[in-house]
């Protein structure tokens, strides 16, 4: 708990005894339990977790100074065991009348404190525990007040109390005792027979004479009490005990747990760097309690900036409603002259601390976007790089007044709130829901394609039939021999066609070889004649030339006689059998021909491939029987999802239902009921029309009309039941019919409810609109009430003032939710009974559930809200910066100085809540 800003619960016990007692150990091992030392003393009540101690021997502080030497030594040594505790001086006196009386005084007094205090209340110098004051008890404790101390009747129920010892006027006259804020008591109701109006505190302490539970049940840490201050000391102690149980004083027989328990996240701090008017020259730093914290301040000190920082460092900014957002922006701007309102510079950082779950983390923002947005502390202290989406893993709620105001005036805009609780969990929801839709628009993605396969079986059984007829005709009359011989026919004639032009071919080539053979002229005159071997070679020429042309001669009597073979077999093939039998075959496929052209037969040599095509048919309509039977699965997963959709849809209702039935279940000025689906067509007209795809106003007649009697909204809100589960019942199976209205109409039916425009244009949707208005729902809407006195009956928050709207919906966003909330001024424009009743109560009652952060002018939100930490902020050389003397709890004197001056009605408030707020210095 060490760190925590501002005021914490401390666990304490202020009735002890040491060896300095003379009854300490009392029992068979006394002189062993007296010789206990200082140091394992103090140990003890460390061990039981106890934070403040008051010694308070009987008649003596003999062992004060002992415990406060040891106390120092512990904190240098560290032992195990240890931890910090704060130890008050203080002593249990024997008071005339045979009573016993608590002196409590502040942790810096010491043992002669303790003597001069005895001095005063006239006990002698060598006094013993038997020994009595010459004071009586009034004068007594009017003597600890005067040396600044608390006066506590002991154990007044019991031996040695007041009521158990005193009676009459006596008792009286200290029951009214002015000096005494507190007693120590057994029973939490035993003042009650004895004053109707007791303003005593009642505490609880050990009264411990023994180490241990070795003998009885009291010993350190057995009984104890929880008082809240900022820092132990009889001031914050003091004030304390005046505001009394159970605000700041809780008792450990009243089974509360540890009140110092908080919630599982909290902002720490702010830290505010290079902004034009904050962290110029030094950081801002803004401590918060984890409890509640108030951000106090004249106008212009930078209360509404801190919250804009956190606001950036947080990414809530999307959280604005559109018609503030332009104020936002402006804020988060750079100045673009001296009279701008832009509030940041180039350099301009901002960092919130965190603590989740015990883990801190650093959340940083940037206005030029660079650095590291998310920093982890690890287990050594060391900070490294964080992950996750700011948003979604540090959830706060940021409110401005005129955010607040934006929601009065649009309760459904509530609905956003009410939705990001954890009873409704919206955006787990979201994800199921979102999971449900995309499933059943495939489905409907599927069965649309399944329709489009599907469609092509007349066409296909249609194909089918011809090509059977086809088919029928060459196989019925015995065709299929002659289709069979004829083809024969054809390829043999194509073999002896391919013959006789491989002849031809080559009786060409024949004659192409000869004619290329003519051998060229002799040049005879290159030679002479003189010499006989020149003649010899001329001779050798001529023969040469003699004998090529011989060749060429006998090739071109081959071609020649090639020519006539291939003239002779030719006529041969023509005359022969098989020609007859082909031209007979021939003549009766041209009758065949002519038949099967009258029967839509073009091609009469397309009997294998028809054999194929219907081969081919028929396997697509074998496919198309399996693809209907896939279809009817489709669909009806189609069915099964849409009513997943229709029970998950009921399930947000119901599961917002159920939270405002429990939300401000308490509460007596505020109301808030949820309407399932609605009770308003025309809030669901816009997002029907959406759906529809008719946003251009048209249709009225089918859709709402002007009066909003008529049309398919309003007949979905008539006679609608009023109790919501019969309502829901009843507006789903409608919503449902409406659909299903629409669906037959696209589908080609007609409905005589709607008119023909309307019947045109359903049937001109595209199907995925048709799908996507099946998933359309009316949303639910809200009733917020609120009465200002428990007597006056309950009306409409738009019946309201802008005042009294903010201060129903504050006490709604104030009643839920875990996460931080931050609120800028709520109070404006509330008077101080709607203040009390709608927003300090519940800031009260739910700051240990959540934390709270409030910026205001309202001294009666910082004092009976009872702010654990206050935050004064100042304007000085153009800087906006925190006020150190006045930061802290409430109970330190700067911090009460503070408010009491900065705002109006600061001294009144504390008047009313501490009615006798005495300091020191004898002023509040």
């Amino acid at each position: 708990m060490e760190g925590l800003a501002g005021a914490r619960w401390w666990k304490s016990d202020f009735h002890t005894h040491s060896p300095a007692s003379d009854d300490y150990g009392k029992g068979p091992d006394q002189t062993v339990v007296r010789k206990r030392s200082p140091r394992d003393w103090l140990l003890d009540f460390m061990r039981a977790g106890i934070d403040c101690v008051a010694i308070t021997d009987h008649n003596t502080g003999a062992w004060v100074d002992l415990l406060k030497e040891a106390n120092a030594a512990l904190r240098e040594d560290r032992p195990e065991g240890f931890r910090s505790l704060v130890l008050f001086p203080g002593v249990e006196i024997n008071v005339h009348g045979g009573v016993h009386m608590l002196a409590i005084l502040d942790p810096e007094k010491d043992k002669s404190d303790i003597d001069q205090l005895l001095g005063a209340v006239g006990l002698p110098d060598d006094c013993t525990t038997g020994s009595v004051t010459s004071k009586p008890p009034v004068e007594v404790a009017q003597v600890i007040h005067e040396r600044g101390g608390l006066a506590i009747p002991a154990h007044i129920d019991s031996t040695r109390g007041i009521l158990v010892e005193l009676n009459g006027q006596s008792l009286q006259e200290i029951l009214e005792c002015q000096w005494i804020l507190a007693a120590e008591a057994a029973s939490k109701d035993c003042l009650k027979r004895f004053h109707p109006n007791p303003h005593w505190s009642l505490i609880v302490g050990s009264d411990g004479h023994h180490p241990d539970d070795s003998f009885g049940d009291r010993y350190p840490g057995s009984h104890h009490a929880w008082f809240k201050m900022g820092k132990p000391s009889i001031e914050g102690l003091r004030l304390a005990l005046i505001d009394g149980n159970p605000l700041s004083v809780l008792r450990s027989d009243e089974d509360l747990g540890n009140p110092n328990q908080y919630a599982s996240q909290v902002i720490e701090s702010i830290t505010i760097r290079d902004a034009q008017y904050a962290g110029r020259v030094d950081p801002l730093e803004a401590c918060f309690s984890p409890w509640m914290t108030a951000i106090v301040g004249g106008r212009g000190t930078g209360k509404s900036t801190v919250v804009e920082m956190l606001r950036l460092a947080l990414r809530r900014q999307d959280d604005l409603p559109e018609e503030i957002q332009s104020d936002f922006s402006e804020f988060a701007s750079l100045p673009r002259n001296r009279n701008d309102t832009g509030a940041l510079t180039l350099d301009t950082e901002a960092v919130a601390t965190v603590r989740k779950d015990d883990i801190r983390f650093r959340v940083r923002w940037r206005y030029d976007g660079s650095g590291i947005s998310v920093e982890e502390q690890d287990t050594d202290g060391m900070w490294i790089r964080g992950v996750g989406d700011i948003r979604e893993r540090f959830p706060a709620r940021i409110l401005s007044q005129k955010q607040v105001l934006a929601l009065s005036r649009d309760p459904n805009s509530l609905l956003k709130v009410i939705d990001d609780s954890p009873q409704v969990a919206r955006a787990e929801w979201n994800s199921r829901h979102e999971e449900l839709e995309a499933r059943f628009l495939r489905f409907r993605s599927e069965l649309r394609e399944a329709d489009a396969r599907i469609g092509a079986r007349p066409r296909l059984e249609g194909n089918l039939s011809d090509i059977n007829r086809q088919i029928r005709v060459f196989e019925e009359g015995g065709h299929r021999e002659l289709l069979f011989v004829y083809g024969r026919y054809r390829k043999e004639r194509r073999i002896l066609n391919d013959r006789l032009e491989e002849m031809k071919a080559a009786e060409h080539r024949l004659r192409e070889l000869a004619d290329n053979l003519d051998p060229t002229d002799l040049p005879e005159h290159d030679f002479g004649d003189a010499r006989a071997a020149e003649s010899d070679v001329l001779g050798l020429l001529n023969r040469a030339v003699a004998e090529q042309r011989s060749v060429q001669l006998r090739l071109d009597a081959l071609a020649n006689e090639f020519a006539d073979f291939q003239q002779k077999w030719h006529q041969e093939v023509v005359e022969s059998p098989w020609n007859r039998e082909r031209q007979t075959v021939a003549q009766s496929f041209a009758s065949l021909k002519e038949r099967l052209s009258r029967e839509g037969v073009e091609d009469v040599t397309d009997y294998g491939r028809l054999v194929q095509r219907r081969h081919v048919i028929e396997e697509r309509l074998k496919g198309l029987d399996a693809f209907e039977q896939q279809r009817t699965r489709i669909a009806a997963r189609a069915a099964d999802t849409l009513a997943e959709i229709h029970n998950w849809r009921t399930e947000l209702t119901k599961r917002r239902l159920k939270f405002c039935t429990e939300l401000l279940s308490g509460n007596e000025l505020v109301k808030v009921t949820l309407v399932p689906l609605g009770d308003n067509p025309s809030l669901a007209e816009a997002d029907f029309r959406v759906r529809l795809d008719r946003t251009d106003g048209r249709l009225r007649k089918d859709i709402l009309d002007d009066e909003g009697g008529s049309g398919i909204l309003a007949e979905l809100y008539a006679d609608a039941p009023d109790d919501p589960q019969n309502r829901i019942v009843a507006m789903t199976n409608r919503v449902a019919q409406i659909k299903r209205q629409i669906c037959e109409i696209s589908g080609g039916q007609t409905t005589p409810e709607r008119t023909k425009w309307f019947h045109t244009h359903v049937r001109q949707l595209r199907p995925e609109q048709v799908a996507h208005l099946e998933l359309w729902w009316p949303e639910d809407c809200l009733h917020v009430e609120y009465r200002r006195a428990k007597s006056s009956p309950f009306v409409s928050i738009v019946q309201g003032s802008p005042g009294q709207k903010s201060a129903a919906i504050l006490a709604l966003l104030l009643a839920h939710g875990d996460e931080p909330i931050v609120l800028d001024q709520p109070e404006d424009d509330l008077d101080n009974h709607v203040i009390h009743d709608l927003i300090v109560r519940q800031i009260r009652d739910n700051k240990r559930r959540r934390q709270v952060i409030v910026v205001t002018h309202n001294p009666n939100i910082v004092v009976n809200g009872d702010a654990e930490q206050v935050i004064a902020m100042d304007h000085q050389n153009g800087q906006c910066i925190v006020v150190a003397d006045g930061t802290g709890a409430l109970q330190e004197p700067g911090v009460r100085d503070e408010v009491c001056h900065v705002m109006e009605g600061g001294r009144k408030a504390f008047e009313a809540r501490y009615k006798r707020l005495v300091s020191p210095s004898g002023h509040a």
